[in-house]
């Protein structure tokens, strides 16, 4: 009777421990955003956060527009880095560890035009913007809805077409420690406010979540010195 209650005990040990590590055991999808910062600081961090703890990742580039859903609906697990306000409505995703940086939401203006406050807030001019970067404008400047917004949901590609002359303005997203782009170096720039960024996963590897964000936060302190 006794090794049956033992055996027992045993299968339901490993059925828990099986369960508790499922999520965890097979390979993760983590998305980015083509954007040089990306590219160059935030992704090579959060690849080096994950081999730290020997967990598998595919890391697959997703226009903007798409990558909130498809975390939400669980196509892939996370997103490499998000900037607060982009990834906060959404319950099911969560920041993992400390900001991997601080950044600025810009408008970037060709050289011949204005470039401050009053773009945005009272003088309606077309500006190019992606999906999530247009709401969180909105949301922080609700007079800026009397401006024309004109979607491209590649965040990358935007500074290169202000430098075509096809256009004026865009919204663009920096870190305000890392290098600025190559890209924006023949443009205007007015910072419009600043946020923190975080590396997201879907809610559901939140214990996965707390393993990384130790990484994170070994290999920022690492950086500083």
């Amino acid at each position: 009777m006794n090794i049956v209650i033992i055996g027992l005990i045993l299968t339901f040990s490993v059925a828990s421990f099986a369960t508790e590590n499922q999520v965890t055991s097979t390979k993760l999808t983590i998305s980015y955003i083509d954007h040089p910062s990306i590219l160059n600081k935030a992704l090579p961090l959060i690849e080096k956060a994950y081999q730290a703890e020997n967990i598998n990742v595919d890391f697959v580039a997703i226009p903007s527009h798409r990558l909130i859903n498809e975390i939400q609906s669980q196509h892939t697990d996370g997103d490499v880095i998000l900037a607060k306000e982009i990834f906060a409505p959404y319950k099911e995703l969560i920041a993992v560890g400390p900001p991997l940086t601080k950044v600025q939401f810009v408008l970037l203006c060709v050289e011949s035009v204005p470039c401050n406050q009053r773009v945005i807030q009272t003088s309606p001019k077309t500006i190019l913007a992606t999906d999530e970067s247009m709401r969180v404008i909105l949301n922080k400047f609700p007079t800026s809805r009397r401006n024309r917004y004109y979607q491209l949901n590649q965040l990358g590609r935007l500074p290169h077409l202000l430098q075509e002359q096809r256009f004026e303005y865009a919204i663009y997203v920096m870190s305000s420690s890392w290098p600025i782009p190559q890209a924006l170096e023949h443009l205007n720039r007015h910072v419009l406010f600043e946020s923190h960024a975080y590396h997201v996963v879907h809610k559901k590897h939140a214990a996965l979540a707390e393993k990384i964000a130790v990484r994170i936060t070994e290999i920022l302190n690492n950086n500083k010195k």
